[in-house]
């Protein structure tokens, strides 16, 4: 249900970072209000043409994404009809901008990954998608553990470089995560105790349009909240990084943010016409936090997992407040990684652009954190996304 006293002390954390008229015009809510019954139509046909016509095959499409849409013979027009689309880039595209987006997240290193963990309790903080969520389970313990992994490594797949390419993991994974959001929005859609009437369609642009800013203009917001300096060109090669990636997972182009404003504003919008947390959202919050609990450690690993517990609880605390731990049920917990990280991260990062070689031996540096830190979502176990709806 939504709540709008409840949707505007949320968002008070992103307005003030607004400099732009944060406030919404009746066309933008109007257009967040059909956005709730819009999916991605691209994604939706390929999902029909696979449960319903029966004229594709996961194996079809599982060759056609890794080898493209001539290496599976005598293609359904259906799948060529979506490859087609997903391929031909849109004429904004800039190359260097997504090489330098992502050298500018991998540059975070284990900063980037704890900011996402907090960018995904943000995310549910809002009941908008917590439902749909819990039904899809795994929910608990490794459930909970390799759910987040998979996220994680989508995440690390789409900013290594030339993960965006056509021929990366990133951009493979992107599209194969956008077939498995229509399968599921068409399952839930033909369930009788899904009210699309009162709650839109399962998956939807607007959620989509959210889910999407978590991972750049907050993404950005938390990376300076815990000391990386990161200037207007590098933020807007993020953003722009991050705007092919919802364009490819099938975010409608009028939900793409242009700058960090914009997409800071978009956020905004979004959050303003969202309904407050439920029993849901603390389901899902406490299976996040708990879920570092189970993270693979070699030694002291009693130790380095109540750490983790406690730093995601002190991180998330920064940048979604106490009112949201609360309402997560997550208890009180102070920011005190924030004033620890701050120093150290500033002086590291000025450092390396000072110090000859030193962005090179950063990068490095952080593409190994990032990497060991989503491997202790996968002990024993190969990193993947999961190919089942």
């Amino acid at each position: 249900m939504l709540s709008p006293e409840w949707a505007r002390r949320a968002g008070a954390s992103i307005r003030r970072f607004i400099r732009i008229d944060p406030e919404p015009t009746p066309d933008d809510l109007a257009r967040i209000a059909d956005a709730l019954m819009q999916c991605d139509d691209a994604g939706d046909s390929l999902a029909a043409a696979i449960t319903e016509d029966r004229t594709v095959t996961m194996a079809q499409f599982r060759s056609a994404l890794a080898g493209g849409i001539d290496s599976v013979p005598d293609a359904p027009a259906a799948l060529r009809a979506f490859f087609d689309s997903i391929e031909r880039r849109p004429d904004w595209v800039d190359d260097a901008l997504l090489r330098r987006g992502a050298e500018v997240c991998r540059r975070g290193g284990v900063n980037s990954l704890d900011v996402l963990g907090s960018a995904l309790l943000a995310g549910y903080r809002s009941s908008a998608t917590t439902d749909l969520l819990v039904r899809t389970g795994r929910l608990n313990g490794d459930g909970a553990r390799r759910r987040v992994g998979e996220t994680v490594k989508w995440w690390y797949e789409c900013v290594q470089s030339g993960g965006m390419e056509r021929g990366g993991q990133g951009w493979q994974l992107t599209v194969h995560v956008r077939l498995m959001h229509a399968l599921i929005n068409r399952h839930y859609v033909a369930r009788d105790d899904w009210n699309v009437e009162d709650w839109g369609l399962p998956i939807n642009q607007a959620d989509q349009s959210a889910t999407y800013e978590l991972f750049c203009s907050f993404y950005l917001m938390g990376m300076r909240s815990l000391g990386m300096p990161i200037g207007r060109a590098d933020g807007h090669a993020v953003m722009h990084l991050w705007r092919y990636i919802g364009w490819l997972m099938g975010v409608d182009e009028r939900f793409l943010a242009l700058d960090e404003q914009d997409g800071r504003r978009k956020l905004y919008h979004v959050l303003l016409t969202s309904p407050a947390p439920d029993e849901h959202a603390v389901t899902l919050a406490r299976a996040l936090v708990d879920s570092r609990l189970t993270l693979d450690y070699g030694h002291l690993r009693t130790v380095r997992r109540r750490f983790q517990y406690q730093k995601i609880r002190s991180v998330s605390a920064a940048h979604i407040g106490r009112a949201g731990l609360e309402e997560l049920g997550l208890g009180f917990a102070l920011p005190w990684y924030a004033a620890v990280r701050i120093p150290a991260s500033f002086v590291k990062h000025t450092a390396a652009r000072i110090v000859p070689g030193g962005n090179a031996w950063l990068l490095r540096r952080g593409e190994r954190e990032q990497y060991r830190g989503m491997m202790r979502h996968f002990p024993g176990e190969r990193a993947e996304v999961a190919r089942q709806p």
